[in-house]
């Protein structure tokens, strides 16, 4: 028999207990977050980049989001953006492509569910779709106001000039599970002490933002089930020095739209 947690975020009152199905569990989650902003990052290699007025100007920054710049290899280091690449090549200019969903913990709960059935041969992905569900138990419900905290960086605290994308979107998400392994055979050994709610700042925003949750130090993975992306987005350009007063310092910023 395998087994796999998963998580649902919705307001108080709208989680289902034990014996729920997976569409009521699918359900109560879209009750629960309705937007979120797609977010990109890309360093710049100074002096010899164009300012971002010329980009947008040129069509280069454009809302797709795409990378502005020559790309400077096919892709063999997306997966760690900060190292450098084999052969002494540069980084990737790429070092943030993120989904951040809007998510108010004042108006939010935390259900926790162990599903239960057979493991099902040669899938892969969420553990909906690797579990052949024969049953669903409620481990746990929670306020999110009550999950321990934990601050993370979000934005680079590397020296240098940036770049970001930015573009609002509504969303519509699936139940979350911890990042593999997300599948196991036994029960659940469910803890809510093992719930982190992260926080960061957000560019220069004066308080902290929730960006996300981690179960036992792995990320949760919350996917994507539908996605409306707004038809304009913002372009920013800022940089980031440890020895001045305030470290993050915006350049520049143009929102664009579809040409």
């Amino acid at each position: 028999m395998a087994h796999a947690l998963v998580f649902v975020l919705s307001p108080e009152g709208t989680l289902p207990g034990d014996g729920a199905t997976w569409d009521e569990l699918r359900a109560a989650q879209r009750l629960g977050i309705g937007s979120g902003i797609a977010l990109r990052m890309f360093r710049v290699a100074a002096p010899t980049d164009q300012c971002l007025d010329d980009l947008v100007a040129s069509g280069q920054a454009n809302v797709s989001g795409a990378d502005p710049f020559e790309p400077l290899r096919s892709d063999p280091c997306l997966d760690v953006p900060s190292s450098p690449c084999p052969d002494g090549a540069p980084p990737r200019r790429l070092i943030c492509d993120a989904l951040v969903p809007h998510l108010e913990p004042r108006s939010l709960w935390l259900g926790a569910y162990e599903l239960s059935g057979p493991e099902l041969e040669g899938r892969s992905g969420h553990p909906a779709d690797r579990v052949g569900i024969e049953s669903i138990r409620c481990l746990d419900q929670f306020s999110l106001r009550d999950a321990d905290n934990e601050t993370c960086w979000f934005y680079p605290t590397e020296n240098g000039d940036y770049l970001c994308w930015e573009n609002q979107r509504s969303l519509e998400l699936s139940p979350g599970y911890p990042a593999d392994p997300c599948v196991q055979q036994g029960k659940i050994p469910y803890e809510r002490s093992d719930l982190r709610l992260l926080w960061s700042l957000m560019a220069d925003d004066q308080a902290l933002t929730c960006v996300g949750l981690t179960y036992q130090r792995r990320r949760i993975e919350w996917p994507v089930a539908a996605t409306d992306p707004e038809p304009f987005a913002t372009w920013t350009s800022f940089r980031v020095d440890s020895m001045a007063d305030d470290n993050y310092l915006e350049t520049s910023s143009i929102t664009v739209f579809p040409s």
